[in-house]
This record gives C-alpha cells, structure tokens and sequence, in this order.
C-alpha cells in the first residue's frame, strides 16, 4: 500500500481524549503498545514528550487502523564512538565539515497497525507518510529518523525494510535504527 492510498482510505488525527471516547479500542499484535495508546498517549502529549497520531477510517472513523507518536531526539557524538565511526558516519551524511556533538532527529518512540489490518503494508505505507512529512517543508530543520522498536525478529525486519539504514543494538530488549 502507498502513503496516497492510505489517504484515500484514511484519515490523520491527533490522539485526544474525545477521539479515544469515539473509537473503538485499538488492538494490535503487542498488549503494551495497546495499553499506551488507550492510557498514556494523551499523557505524554499534555507533558509534552511525544505526539500521538492515528489514522482512523474514512468511512468509519470509529476504527483506527494505524497509530504512531514522534518526539524530538538527537544523534550523539559521544566518546563512546571511536573515531572511525564518527567519520563514516559524518561522511555518508556529507556533515564532515560541521562541528556538532548533537544532530536533530525526529523519534518515532511507538507505531502500531490494528491487527484486523495486518499484513496489508498499511505499516510500510505510514512509515514513508512520516518520512515524507518531516522532509515536506523541513518542518523540524533534521533530517534523521530514529526509531525506539522493540528488539524481535518480525520488528526489527519491518523497520530495516522501511527505513533502509543502519541498526544498532543498545540492549536486550531495545534496537535504534
């Protein structure tokens, strides 16, 4: 599925509390993520971490299909990177002549398909929408996704298909890409 023909089917919303109230509950494959979409989404926007977005039907906006929150992040140039890291990195984003400790990024820290709607690329089709979004008018200035995904197999192969980089472990359970 495209981006164009999840907005023929769909509609964007931000997540609010009356949007929650009209819609059915969102399930999808992981409990955890159910459970921040139904209780802590509108939470973190109100502390400002985070936004949460769904893509509800056209024709039945009580049914969300997709969900996703971004924030704001950085790539950090820590000490922790040897010094040839730090270089390949700087020369495949042609930033070498740039001094920065810290380059802006946008976080995508959940995304999540109504698990009625699995399997139908609406995942692949949300992930190019925020690519797009954010390089549309270069709302933000960055041009880095970084994504907080759950460490399996099925996860981490969805996100290095859409996304196309480079993983990194950072532990057991957690993977940025």
């Amino acid at each position: 599925m495209t981006k164009e023909e999840l907005f023929s089917m769909c509609r964007l919303e931000e997540i609010t509390p009356h949007k929650l109230a009209q819609c059915e509950p969102f399930e999808c494959e992981n409990k955890d993520l159910n459970d921040f979409f139904a209780n802590d989404a509108v939470k973190y926007a109100k502390r400002l971490l985070g936004k949460t977005y769904v893509f509800s039907l056209r024709e039945n906006p009580q049914t969300i299909v997709a969900a996703f929150t971004v924030s704001n992040d950085s790539i950090r140039m820590t000490n922790k990177l040897n010094e040839e890291s730090k270089l390949i990195f700087l020369h495949e984003t042609e930033l070498e002549d740039k001094c920065l400790r810290r380059f802006p990024a946008v976080l995508i820290g959940r995304l999540a398909t109504n698990k009625n709607f699995a399997g139908k690329g609406i995942g692949t089709a949300v992930m190019d929408f925020i690519k797009y979004w954010f390089r549309f008018d270069n709302k933000t200035g960055c041009r880095f996704i970084i994504v907080d995904a759950y460490s399996n197999e099925a996860t981490l192969h969805y996100y290095l298909k859409t996304l196309l980089s480079r993983l990194e472990i950072i532990g057991p359970e957690k993977a940025r890409i």
